[in-house]
This record gives C-alpha cells, sequence and structure tokens, in this order.
C-alpha cells in the first residue's frame, strides 16, 4: 500500500512549518504563503488585499507571541543586501510594536502563544521582473537614513507588498492571514522619498494584519 503523501508529510516533520507546507491551495505570487486560495478573493482588486479570519477559533486565549524572522523576496535586479535589511528591520519593528500592549513577546511555542510570519515582497501576479530571492534577516539593521536617491529603488519601493499570517504556535494551525500588494503604490516612492516615508508605509501590512487579529479577539 502506497503511503497517503499528505500523511507522510505531517509525520516526517511534525513541526508548524510543514503543517502550514502540506496545506493545500497552491502559494502566493512570492511564494511565502501557502495554502493561498484560503484567503478571500481581494487580490486583483482596486486596493490588491486578500484576508483570512478563522471562523471558529478561540482568539481569547492567546496572551504571548512569538515571531519568525522576516523574509523578503526580491525580484528587482541591482536591489543592495542594505536596502533589503533596512526593509525587513522596519517591518520586524512594526510587528512588535503592533503587538506591544496586547501580548507578551516570548521566545518558545506553547499553547497561549501566537507565531507570526511575514514577508515584504515586491513579486506580484503579471508583473514582469527578474527571478526572485528569498532571504531570511535574523537580525536586520536599518542603516540608510535621508532621501532613496535612485530611481530604482524608488521603483522597487513602490512595488512592495505585504505577506504575513498568525498561527497557532504548537499546531500551526493559520489563525489570520492577510496579503496586499499595494503598500508601496499607496505612496509611490520618488528618488526624493525618506526612508522615514517608506519606514510609515512598512507599518501598513503589520497594522492591518493585527487589526483583523483583534477585531476577531474583540480588543
Amino acid at each position: 500500500m502506497k503511503p497517503n503523501p499528505l500523511i507522510a508529510c505531517i509525520l516526517v516533520t511534525g513541526c508548524a512549518i510543514s503543517l502550514t507546507a502540506c496545506s493545500t491551495g497552491g502559494r502566493s505570487p512570492s511564494g511565502f504563503l501557502g495554502n493561498y486560495s484560503q484567503l478571500d478573493s481581494g487580490y486583483g482588486t482596486a486596493d490588491a488585499l486578500a484576508v483570512y479570519v478563522r471562523p471558529d477559533a478561540d482568539f481569547r486565549k492567546y496572551d504571548s507571541v512569538m515571531f519568525d524572522p522576516v523574509t523578503t523576496v526580491v525580484a528587482t535586479p541591482g536591489i543592495s543586501a542594505e536596502v533589503r535589511d533596512q526593509l525587513a528591520a522596519y517591518l520586524a519593528e512594526a510587528l512588535r510594536t503592533q503587538a506591544a500592549g496586547n501580548l507578551r513577546v516570548v521566545a518558545s511555542p506553547g499553547p497561549t502563544t501566537l507565531r507570526v510570519r511575514a514577508a515584504l515582497t515586491d513579486v506580484m501576479e503579471g508583473r514582469q521582473s527578474g527571478r526572485p530571492v528569498t532571504l531570511t534577516h535574523a537580525s536586520p539593521r536599518a542603516t540608510l537614513t535621508g532621501r532613496l536617491g535612485s530611481e530604482e529603488i524608488a521603483s522597487f519601493i513602490s512595488h512592495v507588498g505585504f505577506e504575513g499570517e498568525i498561527l497557532d504556535s504548537t499546531t500551526g494551525v493559520r489563525l489570520s492571514a492577510l496579503s496586499d500588494h499595494r503598500i508601496g503604490v499607496k505612496r509611490e516612492a520618488t528618488p526624493d522619498t525618506t526612508w522615514a516615508g517608506v519606514r510609515s508605509a512598512t507599518y501598513q501590512g503589520a497594522a492591518k494584519l493585527w487589526k483583523r487579529f483583534n477585531a476577531a479577539r474583540g480588543s
């Protein structure tokens, strides 16, 4: 008898990441979010926003949160590691700021702990670009200041989008997810755009993800 591939996948890994990877529905354009069809049909509309909130979850039981290192998935050629690290640092800061006051930040999974995964990406459906490069930023730092000073960087920033999900840290069950591929477009960057303005834009995705979760939690 041939083994069931889904059961095999779960048994081999037995962890939250694998539970996400084995889910059905395909991946987001960047490949970061699995089970993409679970999100509603907002993708491709005027605001390019697609969301999911698990209807039967007990959101009130969670009192702590752990964060995966932020990921960037970049297809625009010539974007430096320094720029990618800058965006990752902004997003990591935004996620923690949005969680502050409601949840304790912890390092290990537990029955009342959430797990947050998030990425910034310029990979969008129907947009021609280079080969996507995925990087995980363990300890990103924002070292750039002043203006962007580059048409190439400004164009890249204008196409940056957010993908994120909140999971139960012990089971890997998705509680909420959000994809917003117009974060950059809403602020149309130019070479004169400041990094402070970019920082503000990256907060939008994190804020929307937590807003959905907090609404379901009743907080």
